[in-house]
């Protein structure tokens, strides 16, 4: 039997809160809730709501609410031995 696909947006469940963190998007520093979480091109999308609109940015862009800034790194472990490995140059 072949699944639906959800169309239609599911406002029972809370998805959280980010904050967008990208330094030149107008609304850099700002929190909003998620309406909806997909994938494009690999990358995870959040629709998010404001008071006069909904829009849809990357999640690279935010940091979520509930997540540690300190835990979490923005670099990939490839990236951080790349690094370590210049430092150890200089």
């Amino acid at each position: 039997m072949a699944r639906q696909q959800q169309k239609a947006l599911d406002h029972s469940r809370d998805l959280g809160t980010v904050t967008i963190l990208h330094p030149y998007h107008p609304l850099y520093g700002q929190s909003f809730p998620i309406l909806k979480i997909r994938k494009v091109d690999g990358q995870r999308r959040y629709s998010l709501r404001s008071q006069d609109d909904v829009f849809s940015v990357p999640e690279s862009w935010t940091i979520d609410a509930r997540q540690n800034l300190f835990f979490e790194s923005y670099f990939d472990a490839d990236t951080l031995r790349a690094l370590l490995e210049l430092s150890s140059l200089l």
